[in-house]
């Protein structure tokens, strides 16, 4: 039986700065996978937005392949209060490719904005849980927040206090826990789900807490974090998140998606072009 090759996730930025004939090349010989984030973001854009959809769609039929969005996956593991699965279902992959085929302008503006529409209230639920949460440290644990506002709080040295962050969040053990309060409304038996890093969910909150520590630095130092700073960053973190699934990512966004994929996943792969992916990410099977 062959094995499955390695899983790439690719992002905006690359996939933007590739074009379709080397992203189709590619994918026609290793597991190139075009999150349903990223369609949101070519449909989102102002700049090319019709020539990135096309080669969305290019991409899916040349053998890329799709994955659900981050709060689909997650509203998932909440129904059946179990980890999801592997990112990518071929069943679905091969519809989309059929319609795809049949189609060749498939995007509907009607779910794009219900996605927009989605992302700008996740967006401004982190605004309103940072209030809370600064305030829960500051009287809780004052220690910790004098801690978080002593960090470089410059571009420079991003990297190393999301590491700092990182390392805060796990020696805590609050994840599950902060669930409960993020999740509400998600599951009517938050005792049993967000369990573990088996779950993606559980993944997204730890991300969203070293956020929210970065968030309460930031605001500290007057820095911007209105709601559509945060709907990036958001946007950033899917892509970082996927890695939990995924064996490396494909971006050059050294702002965060870098350093954050480095200090949430170290033992992961990440790649600023197609160039650079070695050859044991190389497919040995037919995947499409």
């Amino acid at each position: 039986m062959k094995s499955l090759p390695k899983q790439l996730v690719i992002d905006k930025d690359v996939f933007q700065g590739t074009s379709t004939d080397d992203l189709c090349d590619f994918t026609r010989n290793h597991f190139l996978i075009l999150p349903d984030d990223l369609y949101y973001e070519c449909a989102t854009t102002d700049r090319k937005q019709q020539e990135l959809l096309d080669r969305f769609r290019d991409v899916i039929l040349a053998g890329g392949c799709i994955c659900p969005r981050r709060n689909k996956i997650i509203q998932e593991e909440a129904e059946s209060l179990s980890p999801y699965g592997t990112l990518v279902d071929m069943q679905t992959i091969s519809a989309v490719r059929k319609t795809f085929q049949k189609n060749s302008r498939p995007y509907k503006p009607d779910e794009v904005e219900t996605a927009k529409a989605n992302e700008l209230q996740m967006a401004q639920m982190i605004i309103d849980f940072a209030d809370g949460f600064t305030r829960k440290l500051a009287s809780e644990q004052p220690e910790r927040l004098t801690e978080i506002r002593r960090c470089d709080s410059s571009k420079k040295g991003r990297s190393d206090r999301l590491v700092k962050f990182a390392e805060d969040v796990d020696s805590q053990d609050i994840i599950h826990h902060a669930s409960e309060e993020m999740f509400k409304g998600f599951t009517e038996q938050p005792e049993e789900f967000c369990l573990s890093d088996e779950w993606v969910s559980w993944h997204f909150l730890r991300l969203y807490l070293i956020l929210l520590m970065e968030r309460s630095l930031l605001r500290h130092t007057g820095a911007a974090s209105g709601q559509i700073y945060v709907e990036h960053d958001l946007q950033d973190i899917t892509y970082v998140l996927l890695l939990s699934r995924a064996d490396g990512l494909l971006t050059w966004d050294k702002g965060l998606v870098i350093p954050l994929a480095k200090a949430a996943f170290p033992e992961k792969d990440v790649f600023s072009s197609l160039d650079e992916v070695p050859e044991e990410y190389l497919g040995d099977w037919n995947y499409q």
